[in-house]
């Protein structure tokens, strides 16, 4: 499609500059249920999604249908919206960086890989779970892989693209243990290369999970010493960074609000984003075509920065962190590819540390059982108890409970096992000081 005609027709109605954001988007997947073939879905999409200034006001428009008309719904339908919006905040669409680190991340491995060869991997893990333990049953398994074009261009020249694909495998079943329960577990791999898939590994692990609550019951009601495992780390750190969004500290809805340069947790915690790693979420602009840049947020317990987009900056009358994206069409505020730095002690020298308490695996109930005003959480978990410094009996129907903003106050040890998380964020095993448990 020749986007010119797009420019041409804004100017013609008086839009004094216009974005265009497309996104092209392939996907397949399929899943399994106890080896067979459950469910296949190829797809395609194609969305376009314009920005426009006019009259000093932002108007959005967005359509997945494409013809010759489409360069004058997509303009008349920005005007409309641009005169509804209330926001004395300036619309800015951006003009370029100096400077973007642009690296082809697209793996032409899992392109050229059959949709057979895929299926057959698929239902080998399927089938080699169901003979790690002949309790495990209801075994599923899904695949899904994603190949997304992205091209951002506006009025002032700016032209930015990228191209990128991955895959995840989501490996699940359930067992019951003697009293009847049934337990259930699974692991999750995002992969850019199937050959780099440690299948033995993977297989095993999901295993543990999925046999190792059993014969769980809640532990006794009190407070512990605890170390939580990446998965629950990463969900606890996305709540604890969403304090530095300059638009909450601007709302005055952050509890970061005026800790810039202060202490805002244990000095053995460093946390940076790093935008331009090279994997699966790596982003040279974002949404509002901004070089990204790799940056400490918090170093040694000190918060260096607080988060922007175009719009909140201008506020504070500081750069951008490049940290503009898309939500529902308009731009917001997000972090990518977020590392919390690890130690150097391994998870079994955690749990030798901590000598005795308790091991949280699992984190449920986050956006109901987080108060993100206040930071006090209340959230149903399940894990281990450390006896002695080694796992012992698997706990459930556990709840802990504490303020977040204490928790990484209290964090005395970050662990060496980095994980990458499907949000993105990198993170090791750390040790609390103390938790509140309720049990029995």
């Amino acid at each position: 499609m020749n986007y010119n005609n797009f420019f041409a027709e804004a100017k013609n109605q008086g839009v004094e500059a216009l974005e265009l954001y497309i996104v092209k988007n392939k996907k397949f997947s399929f899943s399994l249920f106890n080896h067979d073939l459950n469910s296949y879905s190829v797809a395609d999409s194609f969305v376009i999604t314009a920005r426009g200034v006019i009259n000093g006001k932002m108007g959005y428009a967005s359509t997945e249908k494409v013809d010759k008309d489409t360069p004058k719904f997509i303009i008349q339908k920005i005007k409309e919206n641009a005169e509804f919006i209330t926001s004395d905040d300036e619309s800015i669409i951006f003009k370029g960086s100096e400077k973007y680190f642009k690296k082809n991340l697209f793996s032409k491995s899992l392109a050229d890989t059959s949709e057979n060869d895929k299926i057959a991997l698929v239902k080998e893990l399927s089938n080699e779970l169901a003979l790690k333990d002949n309790r495990i049953y209801n075994i599923e398994a899904e695949y899904e892989e994603e190949t997304n074009e992205i091209l951002l261009i506006n009025s002032y020249g700016l032209k930015l693209s990228s191209k990128g694909n991955y895959c995840y495998i989501y490996l699940a079943g359930f067992a019951n243990d003697e009293k009847g329960e049934t337990k259930s577990g699974y692991d999750l791999k995002i992969l850019t290369d199937l050959t780099s898939l440690n299948k033995e590994e993977f297989i095993e692990k999901t295993a543990n999970k999925i046999i190792s609550q059993l014969g769980s019951e809640p532990c006794l009601t009190g407070v512990y010493k605890a170390v939580f495992n990446p998965s629950c780390t990463a969900n606890l750190l996305r709540f604890f960074l969403d304090n530095t969004y300059a638009q909450q500290v601007q709302k005055n809805t952050s509890l970061l609000k005026d800790k810039l340069n202060k202490q805002v947790a244990s000095s053995k915690v460093s946390i940076s984003e790093n935008p331009l790693t090279r994997n699966v979420f790596f982003r040279y602009f974002d949404d509002e075509g901004v070089a990204t840049k790799n940056k400490k947020i918090v170093d040694k317990g000190v918060l260096k920065t607080f988060i922007y987009n175009l719009s909140t900056a201008k506020k504070d009358n500081v750069e951008t962190t490049g940290n503009g994206y898309k939500g529902n069409g308009k731009i917001h505020t997000s972090l990518v590819n977020v590392v919390l730095k690890p130690g150097k002690k391994s998870e079994k020298e955690l749990f030798e540390k901590v000598g005795n308490g308790i091991y949280i695996t699992s984190l449920q109930g986050l956006h109901a059982g987080m108060n993100s005003q206040s930071g006090n959480f209340s959230l149903q978990s399940q894990g281990f108890m450390i006896r002695d410094g080694k796992l012992a009996e698997p706990v459930s129907l556990i709840t802990v409970a504490g303020n977040l903003f204490n928790l990484f106050m209290n964090i005395v040890e970050v662990g060496s096992n980095i994980e990458l998380q499907p949000s993105s964020y990198s993170v090791p095993s750390i040790i609390v000081k103390k938790i509140n448990v309720s049990g029995k």
